[in-house]
C-alpha cells in the first residue's frame, strides 16, 4: 500500500485550493453529499472538515469578472479558487450573517438564503444536524475513532467496510436500489434520517445514494 503499517492517515474532501466537494463530487445534490460525509467522518483515520462542509455548502457560481485569485488565468473554467473560498453562510440575513448588508465582500456571498447554519439549527433533518449526529457518534463509539477497517463484500454499487468487530457502514453510490447481504443489527444513523433507530435482519437494502451505519445494538 501507499501507507506504511500502523501509519494513521488524514482525510478532507474540501480546502481552499480545490472546488467544495458538495460541487466536485454530488453536484450539489444533497443525498451524495451525505454519502460524502459518511464516508469521511467513518473512515479509519483523522477526518477535517473544511467551513461550510458541514451544512453542505456547495461553491458559488460567480461571475468571472469578480474573480481575484491569480490561478485564473491557468484554470480551464477560468475561476480558479474563489468559488470555495466565498464567506460562510451563516444566516440568511444581508450579509449572510457573515458581516454587515452594507459591506461589501472580497468575493460574493453566493446562495445564502437556502443554504445556512441558522436555518438547519432549527432543523433537525438538515444536513448540519446530520453531520453533528455523525461526530456525536464517532465520539461515542470506539470502534469509529480508531478501530482497524476491513472492506465488506457488498457488490459493484455499494462500498462497505467493517471498523473494529460490530460497526458497518454501507454506502449505496448508485442511482439504483442495492443490497448488502447478511446484515443484522440496528441503524444507528442513515443518511435518510427516518431510517435511524430500524432494526435490520438479512439483507440491508439502500435506495439510490443512501447510506447507513449499523451496530449490533441501539
Amino acid at each position: 500500500g501507499a501507507l506504511p503499517a500502523g501509519a494513521w492517515p488524514v482525510w478532507a474532501a474540501s480546502n481552499h485550493d480545490v472546488r467544495r466537494f458538495p460541487s466536485r463530487w454530488g453536484n450539489n445534490d444533497d443525498a451524495k453529499t451525505r454519502c460524502a460525509l459518511m464516508m469521511l467522518l467513518t473512515m479509519r483515520g483523522t477526518p477535517f472538515l473544511y467551513y461550510g462542509d458541514e451544512i453542505g455548502m456547495p461553491d458559488t457560481e460567480m461571475d468571472p469578472d469578480l474573480v481575484l485569485d491569480p490561478v485564473k488565468w491557468r484554470s480551464e473554467d477560468n475561476l480558479g479558487r474563489d468559488p470555495a473560498r466565498t464567506p460562510m453562510h451563516w444566516s440568511a440575513a444581508p450579509g449572510a450573517g457573515f458581516t454587515t448588508g452594507e459591506t461589501e465582500p472580497w468575493l460574493p456571498f453566493g446562495d445564502y438564503g437556502s443554504c445556512n447554519v441558522a436555518d438547519q439549527k432549527e432543523d433537525a433533518s438538515s444536513t448540519l444536524s446530520f453531520t453533528r449526529d455523525l461526530i456525536a457518534l464517532r465520539r461515542e463509539l470506539d470502534e469509529l475513532r480508531g478501530g482497524p477497517y476491513e472492506m465488506v463484500e457488498a457488490g459493484t454499487a455499494v462500498w462497505a467496510w467493517q471498523r473494529g468487530e460490530g460497526v458497518l457502514v454501507a454506502l449505496n453510490l448508485s442511482d439504483e436500489t442495492a443490497t448488502v447481504e447478511n446484515t443484522t443489527g440496528f441503524v444507528r444513523i442513515a443518511t435518510r434520517r427516518e431510517r435511524d433507530g430500524e432494526e435490520i435482519k438479512g439483507p440491508l437494502t439502500l435506495g439510490p445514494w443512501e447510506g447507513a451505519l449499523i451496530t449490533p445494538s441501539r
